[in-house]
């Protein structure tokens, strides 16, 4: 399934200091109504998500950022400009008891157009489950996250296996930009 996207919206990202691969990438996730974007350290993942915000604004769409942890929750905020929360505080974890649940659930789902999570590779089946059963069938949801970065605390590889199964659109950024790719960093990693 496709989301329909307005001509100026490939018009405005060539105003943009992105990539002709981050362009496409954009494009890509906004076009879908489930997708990956990854690639690793230095890639412009970061500089990408803030564009794929840009087009949804330019669009009217209601978006959502969010991200499995406080940290990159926050570091998302920072580099964007607009408010991300955690996966437990978007999906409104409530304690009972010694245990706790979600009161955004497949009874009260979120109502948002897009929703966009950072880190994914983080995120564990559990969290995912509840994730999924929040979203409605309408909403496009965009997995940004390395693959061969850090792995989830709890059970399950989630990113890895949404990439393996072949029927998620992925996009993968490959251009570094962060240090120079003649660096040791670029080359080791």
């Amino acid at each position: 399934m496709y989301n329909f996207l307005p001509s100026f919206i490939k018009d405005y990202l060539k105003t943009t200091k992105l990539s002709i691969q981050q362009q496409e990438a954009t494009l890509g996730v906004l076009s879908k109504k489930i997708s990956i974007l990854t690639g690793g350290p230095g890639t412009g993942k970061t500089t990408t998500i803030n564009e794929v915000c840009n087009c949804l604004d330019k669009m009217h769409k209601k978006y959502m950022l969010c991200a499995p942890t406080g940290r990159a929750a926050k570091r998302m905020k920072e580099s964007t400009g607009r408010e991300a929360k955690t996966i437990h505080r978007l999906l409104e974890y409530k304690v009972f008891g010694s245990n706790g649940y979600f009161a955004r659930n497949e009874k009260y789902q979120l109502f948002t157009d897009y929703v966009i999570v950072d880190e994914s590779s983080m995120v564990d089946v559990y969290l995912f489950n509840s994730l999924l059963k929040a979203i409605k069938p309408t909403t496009s949801i965009i997995f940004v996250g390395d693959i061969n970065q850090l792995p989830s605390v709890s059970m399950g590889s989630i990113l890895i296996d949404m990439k393996d199964s072949r029927k998620i659109s992925i996009y993968e950024l490959t251009e570094i930009f962060r240090q120079s790719a003649e660096s040791t960093i670029v080359r080791n990693s």
